[in-house]
This record gives structure tokens, sequence and C-alpha cells, in this order.
């Protein structure tokens, strides 16, 4: 995506790479094409409520998406990585002011280890301090703590409308694509002035975000998440940013020092402290 953005700019470039996913959808899935339908004629109670949920995902979703890749303008990818990650963060506060998951100890202690990764990772303390594209990525990180916790409610409420998980999760995927792809269509002229030149760079980002980056993911994330709370998951998300750095190191021209192994090594660390708690359970 920031290689991509020296050829669009980043509300175009978030607009083109959900429409893109969202026509897959439609043109190939039934559920998809049930759920816009939905999502402009309602009629009973669930489905009002699946509505709801999806009007929620979809500002969340589309929001978290612009945020982050506009961030990227002024921020590093592997800052970028880490500074999104601190959904960790805000995952289990949301998700205790919305009666969802109590924060136990266990889990403290592993947003405090990864928490500390974070700060290894970026080191705020710098002459250069803190940017503007960090602060647009820790937005992003609040609304994708929104859509963590409510990934969950979602599902309830789809299968409620289609009585299968599988269609459930197909449904949840596409329409929350469509509702942010319409959301961000009407503040593009009022946020930037759209700009998009199909290069190789651009065409291959678009396609790799919006196929395996948004639709794939997106869909994993709807059918397995309701596995593990929504906290436990926010952590194992954390590995997301220790793949970025590594990428970055190997194909861009960000360097890796001590401090961000460190921190990476304290990301994974806090994962497994959060994943324990699961295997517990289990083995209980």
């Amino acid at each position: 995506m920031q290689r991509a953005l020296v050829d669009a700019t980043p509300m175009a470039f978030v607009v083109v790479r959900l429409a893109l996913i969202s026509v897959a959808f439609v043109i190939f899935s039934r559920s998809a094409r049930m759920g816009t339908t939905l999502l402009f004629r309602a009629k009973t109670s669930a489905e009002r409520l699946f509505r709801r949920d999806i009007l929620v995902l979809g500002v969340s979703f589309g929001l978290g998406y612009f945020l982050q890749t506009a961030g990227l303008l002024t921020t590093t990818t592997s800052k970028s990585a880490f500074l999104t990650s601190t959904a960790v963060v805000w995952t289990p506060i949301i998700s205790y002011l919305v009666g969802r998951e109590k924060i136990t100890g266990k889990l403290a202690a592993a947003v405090i280890v990864t928490l500390a990764g974070v700060f290894f990772m970026t080191q705020p303390y710098h002459a250069n301090g803190i940017t503007v594209g960090d602060l647009l990525t820790l937005g992003c990180a609040i609304m994708f703590g929104v859509y963590i916790v409510w990934i969950d409610r979602a599902v309830l409420h789809a299968k409620a409308v289609t009585g299968s998980e599988h269609a459930a999760t197909m449904m949840i995927t596409s329409t929350q694509m469509v509702a942010a792809s319409l959301l961000l269509v009407i503040f593009l002229p009022v946020v930037e002035v759209p700009r998009i030149v199909l290069t190789p760079y651009c065409i291959g980002a678009l396609l790799f975000t919006a196929l395996i980056g948004t639709g794939a993911t997106a869909y994993l994330q709807a059918r397995y998440q309701n596995i593990v709370s929504p906290a436990t998951a926010a952590v194992i998300y954390m590995i997301e940013p220790v793949t970025a750095m590594l990428i970055a190191e190997l194909f861009l021209t960000e360097q890796i020092g001590f401090l961000e192994l460190l921190g990476g090594l304290l990301i994974i660390t806090g994962v497994i402290i959060a994943q324990a708690k699961k295997r517990m359970k289990v083995e209980g």
C-alpha cells in the first residue's frame, strides 16, 4: 500500500480496493447478494439488527482502512503496523464498555507486554516524535478495536437471518464492504481530490489488498474469531506488525535495530500469554 500511494490518493485507493472485492462477492455469492438487499430493504426485526450491525462494521472497517492508508503518507510501514496493533489495547476496553468481556489478570499482562513491544518498536521519544500519520494510524487502531468487538455480535444476528453459519459469514463479509464503499464514496470529494494511476505497482497492490488482504482475511475473521474472545483475538493480531517489520526490512529501505527486534519479541510473548488461557481451558 505504501508503494502504491505514489500513484493514488489514500481514499481513492481504499474505495477502489473495497469496490473490487464487493463486486466479486456479489457476482459469485448468493449470500452476498442477499446481504446487500437487506442493507436497503430490511423488513423483520432480525433483518434490521443485521443491518445495524453491518452499518457499524462498515463505518469502522472503511474508516479504519482509510486512516491506515492516509497515515502511510507520513509514517513508515513497520511503524504503521505496530501503531495499528494498539487495537490490542482498545479492543478489551471497548468490549468491557459494551459489557461483553471482563479484563482478567492474564489478559491485562498480555496487553502490558504487547504495549511494551509497541513502545520499543515505535520509539516515540526520538527527535522527530509522533507524526500526523502516527495519529491517523492510532485512530485506525481504535476503529479496528470497534470492529473486532462488533464482529461477534454481527455473526449471531446474521445466523438468525440465514440459519447457516457459512451463509451468515458470507453475508457479513460482503455487505460490510458494500456499506464501507458507499460511505467512503460519499465523503471522497470532501476529503481529497481523488487520483489513481493504474501502474503495475498500483494494480498489484489493489488486487492483493482487495482479494487477499480484505476479502479472504475478512471472511476468515468473521468465520473463526468467535472461537476466542475479542481481546484474545486482538492480541493474536499483534503478529501482523512483526510480519510487516520483516517485509519492510527485506523489500523496502527500513532498517531494524535492536529495540525493534526486542519489541517484536515482546509482542510474540504477549500472544503466547493470551493464548495460554485458552490452552489451559481446553486441557481442563
